[in-house]
């Protein structure tokens, strides 16, 4: 498969080592597990890898804008101890949730096309599958 655009490999490459943030370490008492957007988008993500030229460019740029805000978030957090940094966690959240939203119809997509390829299909079968239940 040639790649005809090589900055989607490279921001789905970068999406699908997306850990959890160290902000979200810091959660609410309420909120003890990883948050949602944030487990669909790795799955998304793990569907996307398998052919990175199906990803639309709203999906491209959702985890590119996602990546530049982690990337600030986390040099934020290097450099002090804001107690704002809520705020900030904020926008990262809503970058997980417009990554998801934008990723989510091209993953879908590829499911329906390359679904029966294993190893497209055991992807597809973790993204229909809800994430971890909170406790």
């Amino acid at each position: 498969m040639t790649i005809t655009h090589p900055g989607r490999l490279a921001v789905l490459f970068l999406s699908g080592t997306l850990a959890v943030s160290p902000a979200f370490a810091q959660t609410d008492d309420d909120e003890a597990a990883a948050p949602p957007p944030a487990v669909q988008l790795q799955k998304i993500v793990a569907v996307l890898q398998s052919d990175p030229n199906s990803t639309s460019q709203s999906c491209v740029d959702a985890l590119t804008e996602l990546h530049k805000t982690q990337d600030t978030l986390e040099a934020e957090q290097k450099r002090t101890n804001d107690p704002d940094m809520a705020v900030a966690r904020d926008v990262l959240e809503t970058d997980f949730e417009t990554a998801v939203e934008s990723c989510a119809a091209d993953a879908t997509a590829l499911c329906d096309k390359h679904g029966s390829d294993p190893k497209v299909a055991r992807a597809c079968t973790t993204l229909v599958q809800p994430g971890p239940a909170p406790k």
